[in-house]
């Protein structure tokens, strides 16, 4: 006994219905496996190479930041330290001549000075109470101002006169010069341990940008120097158009944030949106020793990106891409062909399963195809209580044409008698060739004897007309004997045997017996000279 199938939805029949589907081509499958396993690696190793070049770019990109951020870190060091220098000196001189009791004198040795520094946009002289006592900036005999009334100048020239030594102020414009400029102070204390007086020598910010500008800073590249207290002290380069507003204000950018978390760093990473630019970047800070200031470089990302992309991924992953293009025309190409082949294979075992069953002359059934159908007749014939008709039918002196006309003509006839026996009956009629020119006919569904007239003449009308083979026609006179289920027998030899005897009968009739070409089995009639015509001997089983 086999194994019981489980109904469909079952888990038993999932599983049948995977083992039927799976199980016949699995070449197949195990190729679209192979396939897309392929696909997936492709793509796992595409997206695992981007990120580890990704980020080996920019580790590299953040080292070649952080070279060029010390580099101005350094030079920027060295410049204040130049500017110290001579400030310095300055004041001592100041402090000789008595500068605060001789402002003509102390203004000669400030245009002195600012002769042999041509960066600076002025020298002056200012008095601890703000007013000025000498400046390069005002014409001789001119109003000097006082810078108590300068709200943007006071504070930071306060907080100087408050602590010896030099100091850096943030960018201003004005008020004794119209463009801006980066203020660098140095504050003499006197004896009392009180500012005496205070030089300043306020260097143009173009000036002061020219620093960076000297580096031969690749393209996209921003540098720059921030004050600790968030001021913008020069940047290049400098946002078009946006100069007032880069160093009239605090910053409040990616750079200032990430200070704000990590006051004590002295060098870092940042990225994210900066706010000279509003623009997405990249950068490195350090901090310049022994002054409040933080040199900086940044590049945008999307540049980052681009050069990213056209330096180390675009030609890989691009080959990569045309892989997965061709691997996939490839797989779709062999699919085809693996489907061609299957439709192949399955028409030729069609053809072979039909060989089987069917006549390879005709394309009828033959004598085992026959006997399928007929059990399956003579079941649904007793199911329903329908008449089952199976007809003998053998073609007279077939030997004759033969003979005659040849065995290939003989074969046309064969085969043009099959299509009409075939077009004549009902589609739920069945014709068989047994052999040689004898054809069986099972016609189903008749409720009285008399249902079979109709057909017959139907046949009759199909079988009259002339057979022609190459261009002649060929005269065919054929014989039907019928017998009935389950009226004449119940067993599938018997009926066969009855019908050919029937047929032996209608063969016997006179040369101009027209109706006389078919005849009904009758148990008076002679048995078949031939011998029983049975399928085979389970027939009677």
């Amino acid at each position: 006994m086999g194994r019981p199938h489980g109904p469909k939805g079952t888990p038993q029949g999932r599983r049948i219905a995977w083992r039927q589907r799976f199980g016949a081509l699995p070449y197949r499958y195990a190729l679209m496996a192979a396939y897309w396993f392929a696909v997936a690696a492709t793509v796992l190793f595409s997206v695992l190479f981007g990120w580890h070049s990704w980020r080996r770019y920019q580790k590299t990109g953040i080292d070649r930041l952080m070279l060029t951020t010390s580099l101005i870190a350094t030079a920027t060091r060295d410049n204040l330290d130049r500017e110290a220098s001579g400030l310095r000196f300055l004041a001592r001189e100041l402090t000789a001549i008595h500068a605060r009791h001789h402002p003509a004198y102390a203004r000669r040795l400030l245009r002195a000075y600012q002769e042999v520094s041509p960066e600076l946009a002025s020298a002056d002289l200012i008095a601890p109470n703000g007013q000025v006592i000498a400046s390069t900036a005002v014409s001789k005999g001119r109003p000097l101002p006082d810078f108590r009334t300068y709200p943007k100048v006071w504070p930071g020239l306060h907080r100087a006169l408050a602590h010896p030594g030099l100091h850096i102020h943030r960018p201003l414009q004005g008020p004794l010069v119209d463009h801006w400029v980066v203020g660098f102070s140095d504050t003499i204390m006197g004896p009392s341990g009180r500012a005496c007086f205070v030089v300043v020598t306020p260097i143009r910010f173009r000036n002061f940008e020219a620093l960076f500008t000297r580096l031969s800073l690749p393209s996209g590249l921003a540098v720059g120097i921030l004050r600790d207290d968030d001021y913008m002290e020069g940047r290049a380069p400098v946002p078009r158009g946006k100069l007032d507003a880069l160093l009239d204000r605090p910053q409040t950018g990616i750079l200032v944030r990430t200070l704000q978390r990590h006051p004590h760093a002295t060098q870092g990473t940042f990225n994210g949106w900066v706010s000279a630019d509003h623009e997405y970047r990249y950068g490195v800070f350090v901090r310049i020793t022994g002054y409040p200031l933080i040199a900086f470089a940044d590049v945008p990302r999307a540049l980052w990106v681009a050069q990213w992309w056209h330096r180390q991924a675009e030609i890989p992953l691009i080959f990569l891409i045309a892989a997965l293009v061709f691997s996939g025309y490839a797989y779709r190409e062999i699919q085809a062909i693996a489907v061609r082949w299957e439709a192949e294979a399955a028409r030729h075992a069609d053809i072979l399963k039909n060989l089987i069953t069917h006549d390879p002359l005709t394309g009828l059934l033959n004598r085992k195809g026959l006997s399928t159908v007929l059990r399956r007749a003579l079941a649904r014939a007793e199911r329903e209580g329908w008449l089952l008709a199976v007809g003998f039918l053998d073609i007279d002196d077939f030997k004759g044409i033969n003979d005659r006309y040849g065995h290939a003509a003989g074969d046309t006839v064969l085969r043009t008698l099959a299509r009409r026996l075939e077009r004549a009956l009902r589609g739920t009629d069945h014709v068989a060739r047994l052999g040689g020119d004898e054809f069986v006919l099972l016609i189903e569904g008749l409720r009285w004897k008399t249902d079979l007239a109709p057909i017959i003449a139907h046949l009759k009308a199909a079988l009259d007309g002339p057979f022609r083979v190459d261009a002649r026609e060929v005269s065919v006179r054929v014989s039907l004997g019928v017998t009935f289920f389950p009226l004449d027998a119940r067993h599938v030899g018997r009926l066969i045997d009855q019908a050919d005897r029937a047929m032996y009968v209608a063969k016997g009739r006179a040369v101009d017996d027209e109706d006389g070409w078919v005849r009904l089995y009758d148990t008076d009639m002679p048995p078949d000279p031939n011998g029983s015509r049975g399928l085979n001997d389970e027939a009677d089983d």
